[in-house]
């Protein structure tokens, strides 16, 4: 799949198809586990989130939480006390986390359409917010350079990808749901015929059992 070689593009999802098996293997719920990115409230938030489409909008909620804690902390002048390396350490992560679930969704065909679209509302706002530390002259902002660049290239990657699987299951899904239509129709063309082989039996029984009244009536 294209989508699929899109969203592997960087280093780390070359283990992605042995973790796409192991996803397979364990209910949703634990895929939300042990990440010390996420406060325990935003953990429950995930796992709560089941859905294809509303744990992407969880997802860019997160990445705009730590964006918007970036540039606090970029701007003030070491007065914050978060730490911007830490908080774009987090970013790259969920945004990674963020991937695995729209590469499990599009291989196991959930309906991501929604909450793609935010993601691809979202993250070129996040992009901009990105580059504009990027661009930034303060010596600080030179010290984190390197993790600015791979948050940039992921969230450029993320929009690709998801570009990719919702054009892919825009042309889907409709055809799933035109196949679905159609199945419908030849269950209840079946279920029509099946009502009238009933009722022919039914009326083959009623003309036996009057019969043999008949005969039973006659002999005596």
């Amino acid at each position: 799949m294209a989508f699929g070689c899109r969203v592997m593009n960087r280093t780390s999802f070359h283990l992605l198809f042995g973790l796409a098996m192991l996803l397979a293997l364990f209910p949703m719920h634990l895929l939300a586990q042990d990440q010390d990115y996420l406060t325990s409230a935003e953990a429950d938030k995930l796992r709560d989130a089941q859905d294809p489409s509303e744990r992407i909008k969880v997802y860019v909620s997160f990445q705009q939480d730590r964006l918007g804690r970036i540039v606090a902390a970029s701007e003030s002048n070491g007065d914050s006390k978060d730490n911007v390396e830490e908080l774009l350490n987090q970013y790259i992560s969920i945004d990674n986390e963020l991937k695995d679930w729209v590469q499990y969704q599009y291989d196991h065909e959930g309906d991501m359409r929604k909450g793609l679209r935010v993601l691809l509302d979202e993250g070129p706002k996040q992009l901009d917010m990105l580059r504009h530390i990027e661009d930034s002259s303060k010596t600080e902002a030179r010290e984190y350079s390197s993790s600015l660049q791979e948050a940039v290239a992921d969230m450029n990657d993320t929009l690709d990808g998801a570009t990719q699987a919702l054009a892919a299951q825009q042309k889907k899904f409709p055809e799933m749901a035109e196949s679905a239509k159609a199945e419908g129709h030849d269950l209840k063309k079946e279920r029509k015929e099946q009502k009238k082989l009933n009722k022919k039996e039914r009326e083959m029984r009623n003309r036996h059992r009057k019969n043999d009244n008949s005969g039973d009536s006659g002999g005596n």
